[in-house]
């Protein structure tokens, strides 16, 4: 089940300056193709390749019929480096508040810890390269799945979901944003299938009163929690927003008039669910969990 991300609002009101857009790539219509970029430049043997995948293992896509995979029929060879680049041309007035999701579903069948694949992001044209894995606590990018490792075997299919929203504060805004997927393998041929990817969602938001994410903010206790559940703000302000989703990205609860400090969570359903706290000027994301 796909995972909220950060600020996700699931509608888009005019009246208001919140908006949302996604682009979704399966791999089914060709006309999304051009925003594909399979590199035969840095090497001319680029074994990634779009098609109906025909292996033991990779033998059908996440979604019915193509996905970009190592080789759609063939082992993935020794010494080989290979990358392709999605473009993800941003929608939207941005200005304010923004946020990006990256998500998609992948498998793998590699050697393990030698044969290998990373993920970067660039927002100036592929001259500088941010790795998503290594790099994330650097840039304070949000996970929304176990954060996985990209070698060994998955046994499956396994949803990557990871939120960039600080590449806006951090590094500066771009309209457009290249996600690069390399796959490395060593010198040992192990006749591995490789890696395999389907059913990508870029997921931009934007809201055009500018907060500063401060984690900080408040705290929230006791988490789990039975019945209530408490809100303990550092900065007491007059103007308080409680907004709670579920993990299937659903508000469920908006108060733009809050006061006092504790909620009623007897009418929630055992679960995880995530509160957005918001003041004039900040605004703080915690997860916490309701156990009857």
């Amino acid at each position: 089940m796909k995972k909220i991300f950060l600020l996700l609002l699931l509608t888009f009101t005019v009246a208001t300056s919140f908006g949302q857009w996604d682009w979704n790539l399966n791999f089914e219509d060709p006309s999304y193709y051009n925003r594909v970029f399979i590199d035969t430049i840095s090497n001319s043997n680029n074994i990634w390749q779009i098609g109906t995948p025909n292996k033991i293992i990779f033998n059908s896509a996440h979604s019915p019929t193509r996905a970009i995979v190592t080789d759609t029929m063939n082992y993935y060879p020794s010494n080989d480096t290979s990358r392709f680049i999605i473009t993800h041309i941003r929608q939207g007035p941005f200005g304010g508040n923004e946020s990006l999701l990256l998500d998609f579903y992948f498998k793998l069948n590699t050697d393990p810890i030698t044969d290998y694949g990373t993920i970067e992001v660039s927002i100036d044209n592929g001259l500088t390269w941010i790795n998503l894995l290594t790099q994330d606590t650097i840039y304070g990018f949000h996970w929304y799945e176990p954060k996985p490792v990209l070698t060994g075997n998955t046994n499956g299919w396994v949803h990557f979901s990871e939120e960039l929203m600080t590449l806006t504060y951090l590094v500066g805004y771009s309209d457009t944003l290249l996600y690069r997927f390399t796959f490395i393998s060593d010198g040992t041929q192990t006749n591995k299938e490789g890696w395999m990817m389907d059913d990508f969602t870029f997921h931009d938001y934007w809201e055009g009163i500018q907060e500063i994410q401060n984690d900080g903010l408040i705290s929230l206790f006791p988490n789990p929690t039975s019945y209530d559940i408490t809100i303990n703000s550092t900065n007491k302000s007059n103007t308080q927003i409680i907004q709670i989703f579920k993990n299937t990205g659903l508000l469920i609860y908006n108060n733009s008039t809050f006061h006092g400090e504790t909620i009623d969570t007897r009418q929630l359903s055992n679960g995880i669910y995530l509160l957005k706290y918001s003041d004039e000027k900040s605004f703080s994301i915690k997860k916490f969990v309701v156990n009857h």
